[in-house]
């Protein structure tokens, strides 16, 4: 079994340089179920290095068979002469047939997954070739493979052989007391007095003969135990205390500050009374035996660490019977669940279907070379699938037959599918249309995929003699080597352009490459280069080609924006989705905006004047949905406050399935033009002296002027009818004295009428061109001249008259009188009993502002004039307000039937509305909405 060859180099785990190390180097195992040693898995490796360093006794045994394995002290404190070192490499069961039954159970039950614990184990060890009593403190550990399941057993241990000595005689144990260097002390509990041998006092690091207290003795205890040792000793010198005394603590000598680890057991001794007056015992050094056990559990600690990534479920299968034993991790590997009680059947019942012909096979082939191997699907109770490798070895009896057979089972799930997943990412790389590859740090290229090979001009076998800079020109490769790789490396990716080199032509080609850094997974270091990318011929081409269509149409729209600036035309492009509007610098100037100003539609539609919002938005909508062209003319309102007009067209563009994108136009700032129109229409109006100034006030007011011109013919013709009538009658009357008087009072009459209706006429006329100003006005003080006025008439009448206070606003104060005197007056003509007049102000809210149709950006005044008057009709509520409209006779109730008129005619010129509210016999209330400040006049 041995060999020749031990040359430590060979196996660095072995090279502790103990004797067993170079014995294990020269042994043939590859007959053995373990195999060659260059085999062996990483977990036997790591965890027998660790056993061959170990200054305990250490074994390990390893895989179903218990291959035997242990360092030099455990073989020193086996056998003394070399008999045991047969067993080294072999199965334990084998090699320790008469101790194999008694640790079998327990080795057992660490291959199930648990860390057993024997103390005083009596095994039959020979020495000198006699059996001796030797009793151990044995610890079985389970050792981790790959797959994280046990794969071996790690026995630490303590010999302990005195024990059966130390329990046979009292005197033996006072020799083993002395041989052990214990030391001795006595307490005196009352006088608080210590006694102590002189290796005592070393143990407490006194002086020799030093005389000791309680209190110097705790002084010695380290700190952090010195309360723990005080209150065990009080605890024990308590009366009713079973006086025993056993604790473990650390001493600290005062002169060198040396540690050191204390076993103090003792029994105190209690008089009649029930009180301590002796207490005595023993300490003990067990610093080493501290340390030892800490080392030992370290040792443990780091085997189980080294092999916690092996797993794996092992089995038994007895022959002769048929029977298995598995453990619960193979049960769960092929059910998923830790089942007790599978037979084989069992078992083969979870493999697939379509797999049991492999399994079968293999067991054949087993019979022939005693080896197993194969890998299956199983289907585990919750009906998933998993992958499963099997393997194991036939163990034959003394005469060579085939007993038993022992094996494990991996689950391999994750395997396969990274193998699959491996499969599937080879053949995604292998055929990408990219290029892709591989280069290690130092050099050499490691790979580049088919696409790559064609590109670059390059065949499979030639990757191997190529290095990355072949594959860049040397201006190239200087940019690469000095600032693409380093930020590569510090940044753990690079993402650029980079020109590789055709081999076969020497074209520079540009790709557009992701560049990443692989690292060793251990040290952290980056040891090669991933490059993938992109050629970028066909986009550059189709770049340069789109370049030049730009280049052109820029051509043209230069030319075009010529054309358009020439003739102070903008133009947009409104997308029709989100309102963005992409606007000329002349666009932005035709609304008074700087270049950098945005512009889109909602801005679009808050500058233009509220009157022509809805007319562009509708002839937007119109245009959309008429697929027709846009056109508009409306006015916007620039920056300083000017009112301009704009003239805009534009044509939309409809997606495939017919739904709007866009609106292309144009747009140009006619308000010369307006202004123009306008001066030519003030100049006829102003040559014609019957028509108003301007073209928006003949539209606004030639309904009323017809009404005017319509009244005011038929209501003058009345009274020159009577002049005309009565003026024919005198001169045949001319000698009836009292007719003649009467035909001349009523000509008179209605000469005086005609005079009045003349005057009213005048009076409505000059509220049209009035040339007054506006100017600060207390309302209050314009009412008390109104009073003032008709102070006899209000006397008369004892009318009651209840004023409010009111506001101050700028308005043109005659005017003003003239509509409260005109309100005051009707409410004391149509009084018909005594007169009562309430004069109210109030503000108006926003929302009220914009149902009555007013500025929405101005504040107006709320007032009221309310009266118990003869009232009116509600529906005639807007009638009251035309020239010469009646609604009583004219014979109860003298007038013109101009006064309303007159009322309606100043709160417009003053920018407001005037409206009635009424009932016949109520009363009448007149609502006047008047601004508090007029706006600003544009130039």
């Amino acid at each position: 079994m041995e060999t020749n060859s031990a040359d430590p180099r060979l196996y660095p785990f072995l090279n502790q340089k103990g004797e067993l190390d170079q014995l294990i180097r020269s042994m043939d195992l590859s007959a053995s179920p373990l195999g060659p040693i260059d085999t062996w898995p990483q977990s036997l490796q790591t965890t027998l290095s660790i056993v061959m360093a170990s200054p305990l006794p250490m074994a390990l045994l390893w895989g179903s068979e218990c291959i035997c394995f242990y360092n030099d002290s455990f073989r020193s404190s086996l056998d003394t002469d070399g008999h045991h070192v047969q067993a080294l490499g072999r199965s334990l069961k084998i090699a320790f047939p008469e101790w194999w039954h008694t640790i079998e159970p327990l080795v057992n039950q660490a291959f199930g997954g648990e860390t057993v614990r024997s103390e005083d184990q009596l095994p039959p060890i020979y020495r000198q070739e006699y059996p001796e009593n030797a009793y151990w403190t044995l610890s079985y550990s389970p050792v981790l493979d790959e797959l994280g399941k046990p794969g071996g057993v790690l026995i630490t241990g303590i010999e302990s052989q005195a024990l059966a000595q130390l329990k046979e005689s009292q005197a033996k144990l006072q020799l083993a007391l002395q041989a052990s260097e214990l030391g001795i002390w006595v307490l005196d509990p009352l006088q608080k007095t210590v006694h102590m041998d002189a290796r005592c006092q070393e143990l407490y690091g006194f002086l020799k003969n030093e005389q000791v207290t309680y209190s110097d003795v705790l002084n010695h205890i380290y700190p952090e135990d010195r309360p723990r040792v005080d209150t065990t000793v009080m605890q024990t010198l308590a009366p009713g205390s079973n006086g025993q005394y056993d604790i473990k603590f650390r001493t600290l000598a005062l002169e060198d500050n040396r540690l050191r680890w204390i076993h103090c057991q003792g029994k105190a001794h209690f008089n009649d009374q029930g009180q301590a007056d002796r207490f005595a015992g023993t300490a003990r050094d067990i610093t080493e035996q501290v340390v030892t056990q800490e080392e030992q559990e370290n040792t443990e600690e780091q085997a189980r660490l080294a092999v916690s990534s092996a797993g794996a479920g092992t089995f038994f299968i007895d022959l002769e019977h048929d029977t298995v034993v598995c453990s619960p991790t193979l049960a769960k590997i092929f059910t998923g669940n830790e089942l007790t009680g599978l037979t084989r059947d069992m078992l083969i019942t979870y493999i697939l279907p379509q797999d049991r012909p492999r399994r079968d096979k293999a067991y054949e082939e087993a019979a022939r070379t005693g080896k197993l191997r194969y890998e299956a699907r199983t289907t585990w109770d919750d009906g998933s699938i998993h992958w499963l490798r099997v393997m194991g070895t036939y163990l034959n009896n003394p005469a060579g037959k085939p007993t038993r057979f022992a094996g494990i089972a991996q689950d391999i799930t994750a395997e396969v599918e990274a193998s699959l997943e491996q499969q599937q990412f080879t053949s995604l790389v292998e055929g990408s249309p990219e290029y892709m590859s591989i280069a290690s740090l130092d050099g050499p290229i490691l790979y580049v995929n088919p696409y790559g090979l064609e590109l670059l001009g390059l065949k499979k076998e030639e990757i191997s003699s190529k290095k990355l800079s072949d594959f860049f020109t040397p201006e190239d490769w200087e940019i690469v080597l000095n600032t693409q790789i380093p930020l590569s490396i510090s940044h753990k990716r690079w993402t650029g352009v980079q020109h590789y080199r055709n081999f076969q032509t020497g074209e520079r080609i540009p790709l557009d490459i992701k560049r990443f850094v692989i690292t060793d997974p251990v040290t952290g270091e980056p040891y090669a280069l991933v490059a993938t990318g992109r050629d970028l011929r066909p986009e550059l081409a189709a770049r340069k080609e789109l370049e030049e269509s730009e280049a052109a149409l820029q051509k043209v729209n230069q030319r075009l924006e010529i054309a358009l600036n020439a003739g102070h035309l903008g133009s947009y492009e409104l997308d029709l989705t989100s309102g963005i509007m992409q606007c000329t610098p002349q666009c932005k100037a035709n609304f008074g905006l700087p270049v950098a100003a945005t512009l889109n539609f909602p801005d679009l539609l808050r500058i233009i004047l509220p009157d022509d919002r809805q007319l562009v938005q509708r002839a937007v909508d119109l245009a959309i949905a008429d697929k027709s062209t846009y056109k508009a003319e409306y006015r916007v309102t620039w920056p300083d406050g000017s009112i301009h007009w704009i003239r805009a067209s534009g044509q939309t563009t409809y997606d495939e399935a017919g739904m709007p994108l866009t609106m292309v136009g144009i747009t140009m700032d006619i308000t010369v033009q307006r202004m123009a129109q306008q001066d030519l229409e003030r100049q006829v109006q102003e040559r014609t002296r019957d028509l108003i100034n301007t073209n928006q006030e003949l539209v606004r007011t030639n309904h009323e002027l017809e009404q005017f011109a319509y009244i005011a013919s038929h209501d003058l013709q009345e009274p020159l009818r009577k002049i005309q009538s009565f003026a024919g009658l005198l001169p045949d009357n001319r000698y009836d004295d009292e007719l003649f008087a009467l035909y001349l009072d009523k000509i008179m009459k209605s000469a005086q009428r005609m005079s009045a209706l003349i005057k009213a006429v005048l009076n409505y006329s000059r509220l049209s061109k009035s040339d007054e100003q506006f100017a600060k006005t207390d309302l209050n003080q314009i009412i008390r001249h109104v009073l003032t006025d008709f102070e006899l008439l209000i006397d008369e009448k004892k009318a009651v008259i209840r004023i409010k206070e009111l506001p101050v606003i700028e308005s043109i104060p005659m005017q003003l009188h003239q509509l409260f005197a005109n309100l005051i007056s009707n409410a004391l003509k149509f009084a018909r009993e005594v007169p009562v007049i309430d004069i109210a102000s109030q503000s108006v809210p926003a929302n009220e502002v914009e149902q009555l149709g007013l500025q929405p950006d101005a504040t107006y005044a709320h007032l009221t004039v309310k009266d118990n008057g003869i009232g009116f009709d509600q529906q005639y509520a807007d009638r009251v307000f035309t020239i010469f409209q009646r609604l009583n006779n004219a014979r109860d109730y003298s007038g013109t039937g101009i006064g309303l008129a007159l009322c309606r005619k100043i709160v417009n010129n003053h920018g407001g509305v005037i409206s009635a509210e009424s009932e016949p016999g109520q009363g009448a209330t007149f609502h006047i909405y008047l601004p508090v400040s007029q706006p600003a006049k544009p130039v």
